[in-house]
């Protein structure tokens, strides 16, 4: 352990060594390395190396061409595997996101320069120790995100890199170095290139870290001017604190962190929002239905509290309480006025809700003590099956206690 406090998984260890072995030098390097120095646990280690993917491919029993002509080679050990990749040179950049083609090199600087911040281009094995030629451990000391070398280089390489510039500084609490933060001002235009989907891992992993409302560098660089104009429009409109805030106040998950920053838009314009994202069903579906639901009031008896479940799901109606917590507590911050009406209100529902829960009360048809089948024997042919049972699921609803076959059959004759 040195003063930095890094400490290679054994398999990181055993891979440099049997690479220096055989003659080369091999290196943890970027993320991997920074957490580490920031005390945190690095999610993968990545390795890189003076040696060609075909000279890994010698030393290693069992490797995966991953990424062959960039350089890279996944390394198998045991069920783990451990991407290595041989020092480059990137040549021109075209299409503002890839290289055109890659040189390999001998000089891990040469690595290093190519990369995007100072405090992921450092790189540390046991033998030599940190190497850091971009100074990141004083930026990390400092709390700074700056490009290495030149900001529009790097930016114009890459245009996602000015998303990660921001995530990055969500993440860590950092701010963005001056050059660095105009040059993503100057050159917003071209995150256009980028692919939505691309876009997205950088916004939810911005949105899901300790300072979701850095997500406002966003707008004011004019980032989303070019690709989720409504989102643009949030923050930079009249209830942009409101979005901010409510960001603080909702849970860590991207459902409730995309409804507290959509909240005050039409549940039409969310939907489509998230569809440009190229989010997954089940993210458009209950971010749509928290924001259209969000004014929804449910009375405190149980008959409306097992009408709401019925008609939203047992999910969706837990998710609603979620997302009024947030609400409320937005409001409250904002206008300084405690409303424990509307917190205890909460209170009543939820505990209300447990209890129904814990009662197993009849909330759908599929709860009900008779079926379909039951309704046939009685002597109802097609679309009156249908109907009798929804009556009856309405009649149980109000009463539970007259969930009971012989009561419910007996119903029947009473049903309209």
């Amino acid at each position: 352990m040195d003063k930095y406090n890094i400490v290679m998984p054994q398999e990181v260890k055993d891979i440099i060594k049997q690479i220096e072995a055989a003659g080369f030098e091999a290196f943890a390097v970027g993320g991997c390395v920074r957490d580490c120095i920031l005390g945190r646990t690095p999610q993968d280690w990545d390795i890189t190396t003076s040696a060609l993917p075909s000279q890994i491919k010698e030393i290693f029993a069992r490797t995966i061409d991953t990424g062959i002509q960039h350089g890279t080679v996944t390394v198998m050990i045991g069920k783990t595997g451990y991407e290595i990749t041989t020092y480059r040179i990137d040549g021109e950049y075209k299409d503002c996101r890839h290289p055109e083609n890659v040189e390999f090199s001998s000089d891990l600087k040469d690595d290093l320069k190519r990369r995007d911040f100072t405090i992921n281009a450092m790189a540390y094995n046991d033998s030599t120790g940190l190497v850091d030629e971009f100074d990141g451990i004083n930026d990390l000391n400092k709390g700074i995100i700056r490009c290495v070398g030149d900001a529009k280089e790097r930016f114009t390489e890459d245009a996602l890199r000015m998303m990660r510039a921001i995530r990055f500084s969500a993440q860590l609490g950092f701010d963005i170095e001056e050059n660095t933060y105009n040059a993503i001002s100057k050159l917003s235009p071209s995150i256009s290139h980028v692919s939505m989907e691309r876009i997205q891992v950088e916004l939810v992993k911005t949105l899901l870290s300790d300072n979701p409302g850095y997500v406002m560098r966003f707008y004011e660089t004019g980032l989303f001017k070019y690709v989720l104009p409504d989102i643009g429009r949030v923050l930079g409109g009249r209830y942009s604190r409101n979005a901010l805030t409510m960001l603080k106040f909702s849970k860590k998950q991207p459902v409730f962190r995309y409804a507290a920053l959509l909240n005050t838009l039409e549940p039409e314009n969310v939907r489509k929002t998230l569809r440009e994202l190229k989010l997954d069903n089940y993210t458009v579906e209950h971010v749509t239905k928290l924001v259209a639901n969000s004014k929804v009031t449910i009375e405190e008896n149980e008959p409306a509290l097992r009408e709401a479940v019925h008609q939203y799901g047992r999910e969706l109606i837990q998710m609603m309480f979620e997302h009024e917590e947030a609400i409320i507590a937005t409001k409250e911050e904002i206008t300084g006025i405690k409303l424990a009406g509307k917190k205890k209100h909460l209170i009543v529902l939820r505990t209300m809700y447990d209890e129904i829960t814990k009662r197993g009360d009849c909330i759908c048809i599929k709860d009900l003590d008779i079926t379909g089948n039951d309704l046939m024997e009685y002597g109802l042919k097609g679309p009156e099956i249908g109907k009798t049972l929804n009556e009856l699921l309405g009649v149980v609803i109000e009463n539970p206690r007259l969930n009971d076959k012989a009561t419910l059959i007996a119903l029947i004759e009473h049903l309209n």
